[in-house]
């Protein structure tokens, strides 16, 4: 690889990286990695890989013609032989863990310093926070999306450029073993769990699994340095057994690392006071909730153990805005009303702490909800969106629409602990119910729309008037 400041690997390289074989080299080298046939890949390397109903195999040719330089694939078709005086073709075993080869063979030749996020919730928002805390101060690369999985943590490594110090990385789970394997690939400096809850339950079968599962970027990167949260009973057992360096975040454990209080919060953020590291300080966020105070605490200790000072992180902190796409996305309507969307994703204790930041809330209007099925719950499914109707009865909506096949659930929890004056339901996001619901908007009123990625429940109000776009899906 080129030590200049281009992203470029040499064909050698890539099969020494790889154990593949070179089966022509029409162009010596390549400028970064491309998954998708159909995207510009001038100067690239195309990587096809396979699922469990596709195969990028069988789109090469459109890769090639779409300008690849170079093709890694793990078989070799007769009907490929034409391309090979276009574009440099390399062999490997499996196309994936190339790909996963190639990520921490770059990784390590580059030098970068990796940061590594994981928990049950708050992961993305990290991110998010640590690389507006982080940027203004290093050169610093952010894993985008969710690209947080096999395939997205290798990808994102490969997007990381030899500008880059620095690269806060996001790992994500839905079984055990595949943590353990992310930080075989990105060899991580720093580590953190923001957090560990029912995120999961269903495939794993118990929080006790889901923590252990969690544990393994510690037990996978065992010379990094450790950060946990001090709130957490299960993230305080890892401490216990973690000899590694390292630093503590909490809001009730003064003397640890990174200390914050949210002592106000309000739809425009969250007033927060507290340490780093001994320093006080006092300043605004620009984001809501207040389970926020545990994703700030967990970014200013991954900026403390890249090296940044107390007092640059304190300033920094007050440039944080929310901004992700589903991710308490505070959106006016031309009616003076406004629509929290946080349906990103959705598990038990995500959505509880949404209905106590409701319930806490100071509000001129009235209170509205959109809830939807919470997904990867298995057996748990039932109890769990009973429990969270019970807590949504006890917020005072004026009226709550339910979305998806756990209602029934839902509503016994909703009766349980007291009734609102409207209640709607439907299998599907109802245009007929998304209109009849924005017609009970008034100013100053605010819906809050939550669920599982996989319900959609941005289509419950695509069609309402909204001042600020939506934006682009992740």
């Amino acid at each position: 690889m080129s030590g200049d400041k281009v992203w470029t690997c040499d064909i050698a390289d890539l099969a020494k990286a790889t154990s593949g074989q070179v089966l022509s080299e029409t162009h010596k080298s390549f400028s970064r990695v491309g998954t998708d046939s159909r995207a510009s890949l001038a100067g690239k390397l195309f990587i096809p890989l396979k699922g469990e109903n596709f195969d990028a195999h069988n789109f090469v040719a459109q890769a090639v013609e779409n300008q690849a330089a170079v093709v890694m694939v793990s078989q070799w078709r007769e009907e490929w032989k034409p391309l090979l005086a276009k574009a440099s073709f390399v062999q490997v075993g499996d196309t994936l863990q190339a790909l996963q080869a190639l990520a921490r063979f770059w990784r390590r030749k580059m030098g970068f310093k990796v940061l590594a996020i994981t928990g049950s919730n708050g992961k993305t928002s990290t991110k998010e926070f640590a690389y507006t805390i982080l940027k203004d101060h290093l050169s610093v690369y952010a894993s985008k999306g969710s690209f947080n999985n096999h395939w997205g943590v290798p990808l994102s490594l490969l997007d990381a450029g030899p500008e880059h110090t620095h690269v806060i990385q996001e790992m994500g789970m839905n079984h055990s073993g595949e943590i353990w394997r992310l930080c075989q690939i990105a060899e991580p400096d720093v580590v953190v769990v923001t957090s560990v809850g029912r995120a999961h339950i269903g495939e794993l079968g118990s929080q006790e699994a889901v923590a252990q599962a969690k544990e393994e970027i510690y037990s996978g990167a065992p010379h990094a340095v450790h950060i946990f949260n001090g709130d957490n009973e299960w993230t305080m057992r890892m401490q216990s057994r973690s000899q590694a360096k390292q630093l503590m975040f909490s809001a009730f454990k003064p003397a640890a690392d990174v200390h914050f209080r949210a002592q106000r919060l309000t739809w425009e953020g969250l007033d927060i006071v507290g340490h780093i590291q001994g320093v006080k300080g006092h300043t605004w966020v620009h984001v809501l909730g207040r389970q926020n105070t545990i994703n700030l605490m967990a970014a200013s200790a991954l900026a403390v153990a890249a090296g940044l000072t107390p007092e640059q992180i304190w300033k920094s902190l007050g440039t944080i805005h929310d901004s992700a796409w589903g991710r308490n996305q505070f959106l006016p309507l031309t009616n003076g009303a406004h629509v929290l969307f946080d349906a990103y994703n959705a598990n038990p204790d995500s959505m509880t702490a949404l209905l106590k930041n409701l319930y806490e809330m100071d509000a001129t209007g009235r209170k509205f909800l959109i809830a939807g099925d919470m997904l990867e719950l298995g057996s748990f499914g039932d109890k769990a969106h009973e429990e969270v109707g019970e807590r949504a009865g006890a917020v005072g909506f004026e009226a709550v629409w339910y979305v998806g096949k756990n209602q029934e659930a839902f509503a016994r929890g909703l009766r349980r602990s007291g009734s609102v004056p409207q209640y709607f339901h439907s299998l599907e996001p109802d245009p007929k119910i998304s209109q009849q619901l924005l017609g009970l908007l008034r100013k100053d009123d605010v819906v809050a729309v939550k669920a599982s990625r996989g319900v959609g429940l941005e289509r419950a109000f695509e069609n309402w008037p909204l001042k600020t776009p939506l934006g682009k899906k992740p």
